[in-house]
């Protein structure tokens, strides 16, 4: 937002909103641009006693998560860059890799960083040889990273589908265990965190009745950030409580089809059945 950073080479797609939105703000005023200035030395300030962090590492150190190989996954590619460089110097001797758009994917082996093409560190997965996978949602999809059996996501993305997908590198068919560990982070009293309490009841029906998160769910995370909770909920609860198939198509109702008066030919037949739902 401040311009700091301004290049967009290297990015793919879905980072590039995340990199040219400093666009948006050229016209700041002075007293808009203090303030944010103040809001980046208060995060540098607390950089080094990140709680997130702390918390990655009790899990991948004593809940064994890196034992069963963990990927971890981030909207932004300066949070897993950063992440990395703290887990380096924790596990010197474990091979990190980076997993995102452009040419940014590499390895971190024995402290120092380098670039390697993406389809040689999904090698390197499927092998073995690097059991913590970082990456952004450039990684999210086409990705079958089935050697791993553990998943963190550091922050949980605005439209819903995303944590599907990046479920569903690991939770794929050929996967090693029989069950997946997902842990997904947020900051306590934060606008995700308030989206996490009004969905955490809904979650498990909705997606019971969807096989996925519905897309319209994004608007939630949009009214909770302008603190319109009334307005939240009533997307909430606008979710069917049955799945709108079953609602249509549950029952078979019996139709004494020598009675029809009306027979559809092959051409008829053919053109009907070719139509939508």
């Amino acid at each position: 937002m401040l311009g700091i950073r301004t290049e967009s080479d290297g990015y793919e797609e879905e980072e590039l909103e995340d990199a040219e939105v400093s666009e948006i703000f050229k016209q700041m005023t002075a007293d808009e641009r203090n303030l944010l200035s103040r809001f980046v030395n208060l995060l540098k300030d607390h950089e080094e006693d990140d709680p997130k962090f702390e918390r990655v590492r009790e899990i991948l150190e004593e809940q064994g998560w890196i034992d069963r190989g963990c990927i971890i996954f981030s909207q932004y590619y300066d949070s897993i860059s950063w992440l990395a460089e703290k887990l380096k110097d924790i596990y010197p001797n474990e091979m990190i890799g980076i997993y995102a758009g452009g040419p940014r994917s590499g390895v971190f082996q024995n402290g120092i960083y380098r670039r390697i093409p993406r389809e040689d560190l999904k090698a390197r997965v499927r092998k073995g040889e690097v059991r913590l996978l970082l990456g952004t949602d450039a990684a999210s999809e086409g990705l079958n990273l089935q050697a791993l059996g553990s998943l963190i996501n550091l922050d949980l993305p605005w439209n819903p589908t995303r944590l599907e997908q990046r479920k569903g590198r690991i939770q794929r068919i050929g996967q090693i265990y029989d069950d997946v560990w997902i842990y997904n982070m947020r900051y306590g009293g934060s606008v995700e965190d308030r989206v996490h309490d009004l969905l955490s009841q809904r979650f498990s029906s909705i997606y019971k009745m969807f096989g996925q998160i519905p897309d319209t769910l994004e608007d939630v995370w949009v009214k909770v950030a302008m603190n319109k909770i009334d307005d939240a909920k009533r997307t909430i609860e606008a979710v069917p409580p049955q799945n709108p198939f079953e609602i249509r198509y549950n029952m078979i109702k019996p139709i004494n089809w020598e009675s029809r008066a009306v027979v559809l030919d092959d051409v008829e037949r053919r053109r009907y059945l070719l139509k939508g739902w």
